[in-house]
């Protein structure tokens, strides 16, 4: 297999894997250090895609305090128009 070949293959299995992460698991975070440092000569790849991952959860986080606050404030305008 092609550098390349293993690069892709190594980039995928961990950002599988990293989604695959939906809550603190001390299992599933070792077990995605043991990858990373299996393909340490892919560390510049894998930290692109933890940086992604980081900045695609914090998107949802954000819409969905932006929407809760929206929800709230209008209540709250409800309540005091009452």
């Amino acid at each position: 297999m092609s550098d390349e070949g293993a690069r892709e293959d190594a980039c995928r299995e961990y950002q599988s894997s990293l989604e695959d992460l939906t809550f603190n698991s001390k299992p599933h975070i070792n077990m995605l250090t043991i990858l990373a440092e299996e393909n340490i000569q892919f560390t510049k790849d894998i930290v692109a895609i933890i940086e992604a991952q980081i900045a695609k959860v914090f998107m949802k986080i954000d819409l969905f305090l932006f929407r809760f606050s929206h929800r709230l404030l209008a209540r709250v305008r409800l309540t005091l128009v009452k």
